[in-house]
């Protein structure tokens, strides 16, 4: 009997969890990232640079990252997370954009206004006649005023407040400068789904005409299971980026044979 008892007891409790797990699926997105496997970079070498990095010259990457929801609630998304970096260690990072952004839910600065209003009452009474219970006895009752004349003053403090802000895009270095990355936080006035543009500027010998990169993608966020959250990886791919320098044909053939060969032996 105990042993039926605890098996109808814990019924309960699996269906809840059968739903619970139902019910998450349900809401967990699904995504998907998109990027091109090869990729052009220009020549944008200043006089400034060339007598800064003899030898060498800056070449600049553009990359669009795509990200397509596929099913599910986008709200649980909320860091898009992309690397791009160079692990043999012959690109070095110059800059990159975009940089690190704050936005705000206001339009303008906050406007507060503080009112304070002091005065002075007056005592006052009314006149009138009251009956008194000693025969045709009536008592008089004279109105009189006391204390001084009302006075109000008022105050009014205005303050000028800088709206609050939060931050939608993180980016910064990695791998002693030699890859940067991009974080994009969900927020009101963003979305996270659509394109991501991102400009990454290296430094390459002058002799540069090609190289390979690695960019991965991954979107994050939070799930719940029963009453409690937990971080979660909704989407996750590591490709290889094969760039070239702009004008080079050879080089873009050799990019774009490399490149094939990555996807068919993945």
């Amino acid at each position: 009997m105990p042993a039926l008892f605890f098996r109808l007891r814990a019924l309960p409790l699996c269906f809840l969890l059968a739903i619970q797990g139902q019910i998450s699926l349900a809401e967990d997105p699904s995504l998907a990232f998109d990027f091109g496997r090869t990729a052009e970079c220009r020549d944008v070498t200043s006089e400034v640079a060339a007598n800064l990095y003899p030898g060498e010259k800056i070449v600049e990457l553009k990359l669009r990252v795509s990200v397509h929801l596929l099913a599910g609630n986008l709200a649980k998304v909320e860091e898009i997370h992309i690397e791009v970096g160079d692990y043999d260690l012959g690109m070095r990072v110059h800059s990159f954009e975009p940089s690190t952004q704050l936005e705000s839910n206001f339009s303008e600065a906050i406007h507060w206004t503080k009112t304070v209003e002091t005065g002075k009452a007056i005592g006052a009474s009314l006149g009138g006649e009251v009956p008194v219970l000693l025969g045709d006895v009536v008592a008089h009752i004279t109105p009189t005023v006391n204390g001084k004349l009302a006075h109000r003053e008022v105050v009014t403090e205005t303050q000028k407040r800088v709206a609050p802000k939060q931050v939608v895009v993180v980016s910064g270095t990695l791998g002693q400068e030699h890859g940067v990355f991009f974080k994009w936080r969900s927020s009101p006035l963003t979305s996270l789904e659509g394109v991501h543009e991102l400009t990454v500027r290296f430094v390459v010998p002058e002799e540069w005409r090609g190289d390979s990169l690695r960019v991965c993608c991954q979107a994050t966020g939070q799930e719940k299971f029963l009453w409690i959250k937990q971080p979660a990886t909704w989407a996750n791919i590591c490709a290889p980026l094969t760039v070239y320098l702009a004008g080079d044909e050879q080089a873009r053939t050799a990019a774009k044979r490399y490149a094939q060969q990555s996807i068919s032996g993945s």
